[in-house]
């Protein structure tokens, strides 16, 4: 095990830099120029707000602009997780550059674990980054939040490692598109299925229990958002940091899934 570690890392470093390459990250760096541009003419509204003395409305303008740049960077980080994950292998059988790696030889456990490391590095800074722009954005226009920020913040962690976990393991015995779809939708699973949670018809119920239960943990509510917005009265703060040990659990099992049967299936190199 102890010699398998400076293999994963390899495959990690390289799988890290294979991920600052690709085009696709300047497209979503470029977006949220653009829209973070359209997101800054609020200040001007602030501006106004505060000359005219409406308070109020200045504080909830600021408090919008923190929380739609957490949320327009943690829709472009799903993006990536998702996208990253669903090709991190097909475009290693693409390329032919696996047969060079799984002949040194690398197990190939430890080939998907140093894939997933490296695009998770990735995703992990990323996450950072936006976070650091938040934060000093709170600290230049004056916003308060609530301490249910932190667990929104490690919440966009633990969704990153759910995402490309999903979609990685997916991909080792689906195309990317159909891995990537699975990955996006998983999450969705719990609210899609709760109407049928309570029907009568046991053919429509039983599946509808099936699948909510395997789904991982939905989070009860928006922390980041809701962390701007209001003070929670009574904050279940357990709760909440055990939907996001279950849901980091569910990535690892998922992914854990995935690596047993990349370890069994015949290569396919195209």
């Amino acid at each position: 095990m102890v010699e398998t570690i400076p293999k994963i890392r390899a495959v990690a470093a390289t799988a890290f830099q294979e991920t600052l390459r690709r085009k696709v990250l300047w497209i979503v760096l470029a977006l949220i120029v653009v829209i973070g541009f359209f997101m800054g003419s609020s200040m001007i509204v602030v501006r106004l707000a505060s000359q005219a003395g409406e308070m109020e409305i200045g504080r909830s303008i600021r408090s919008s602009i923190v929380s739609g740049a957490l949320g327009l960077w943690s829709g472009a980080a799903v993006f990536l997780a998702v996208f990253l994950g669903a090709i991190g292998l097909s475009s290693e059988t693409s390329t032919r550059t696996i047969v060079g790696v799984l002949a040194r030889p690398v197990e190939r456990w430890a080939y998907l674990t140093g894939r997933w490391i490296g695009v998770l590095a990735f995703l992990w800074g990323f996450q950072l980054v936006g976070m650091s722009i938040a934060l000093a954005l709170t600290y230049a226009l004056g916003v308060t939040f609530a301490p249910t920020l932190w667990l929104g913040l490690a919440g966009m962690f633990v969704n990153a490692a759910l995402l490309s976990g999903v979609s990685l393991g997916v991909s080792v015995v689906a195309p990317p598109v159909l891995a990537g779809i699975c990955a996006f939708l998983l999450p969705l699973l719990p609210v899609l299925v709760n109407p049928f949670l309570g029907v009568p018809n046991r053919l429509l119920r039983l599946p509808a229990l099936v699948i909510y239960y395997l789904a991982p943990a939905s989070m009860p509510a928006d922390l980041v958002a809701g962390s701007f917005s209001k003070e929670l009265v009574d904050p279940t703060y357990g709760l909440y940091a055990g939907v996001l040990a279950e849901n980091f659990l569910y990535a690892v099992a998922a992914f854990a899934l995935g690596c047993v049967l990349f370890a069994r299936r015949e290569l396919k190199l195209r």
